[in-house]
């Protein structure tokens, strides 16, 4: 059983607590795991077991956390985010150890959940990579695309094209794409993907059953959210009902 809180944001989401996906699963975000209280064990399909103060582990490999029920800081960085790349790669393709005075370091940086801003991450990611580069970055902006995700319609229709958002900033569709990715850190497909789940988890956190809360997103059904849920964070979304489960969104 999942207890503990959560934030989740488009591209990202953090956890505090005690996990319950101790059975093996993959997905579509890379993950990092930190033992709060003591040391993170888990099995990857490549690597085998691995025990220590915290591990990377990358994107659509199989794996699962063989510890007992201490408590963990876990973290999902989507794939496709400059990121998510910098830490897949980092990975090998399988799981990677952290060093103690790594995990010690992301432990404190990322103590207060609520608090984590992209920027954090980049911060994580230097960490991790030992480099000042990914956390000296200034974040690139571009007014049009901010102003274009800030009047996004809610729900998200089913189905949005890129021609058509790229219409309303007066671009062409390669140059919105060029600009988006620049903006945001990812590209608009994987983006709409985190949004959609961002805004039916709000709804979820509302005390919206999942089939309000798939709908309330722009999802077609409550399967259709499952499934995406299940290709990016590797469980089932009923996990969130439980009372014991703190979620934030920042949509509330």
């Amino acid at each position: 059983m999942w207890t503990g809180k959560a934030i989740i944001q488009p591209g990202w989401a953090i956890f505090f607590g005690t996990a319950g996906d101790h059975l093996p699963h993959r997905h579509h975000a890379v993950q990092l795991v930190v033992g709060l209280t003591g040391t993170v064990r888990l099995w990857s399909e490549k690597s085998g077991e691995l025990e220590g103060a915290g591990a990377v582990i990358a994107a659509d490999h199989a794996h699962r956390l063989t510890g007992g029920r201490d408590p963990l800081l876990l973290a999902y960085v989507e794939r496709e985010t400059d990121l998510g790349r910098q830490l897949d790669a980092w990975c090998g393709a399988g799981a990677r150890a952290l060093s103690t005075g790594q995990a010690e370091h992301l432990r404190g940086l990322l103590r207060q959940p609520e608090c984590v801003t992209a920027q954090t991450l980049k911060r994580v990611v230097a960490i991790i990579l030992d480099s000042a580069a990914a956390s000296g970055t200034s974040p690139f902006h571009d007014p049009r695309i901010a102003q274009l995700l800030a009047t996004l319609p809610r729900p998200l229709p089913e189905r949005i094209s890129t021609s058509e958002l790229a219409a309303r900033v007066s671009l062409s569709p390669g140059r919105f794409g060029h600009l988006f990715r620049a903006h945001t850190g990812m590209p608009l497909r994987p983006y709409l993907r985190w949004l959609r789940l961002q805004q039916a988890l709000a709804s979820v956190a509302q005390g919206c059953r999942l089939t309000e809360a798939a709908h309330a997103a722009g999802f077609a059904d409550s399967a259709h959210l499952s499934r995406s849920f299940r290709r990016t964070f590797g469980i089932a979304p009923q996990v969130l009902l439980n009372p014991a489960f703190s979620l934030k969104t920042g949509l509330e």
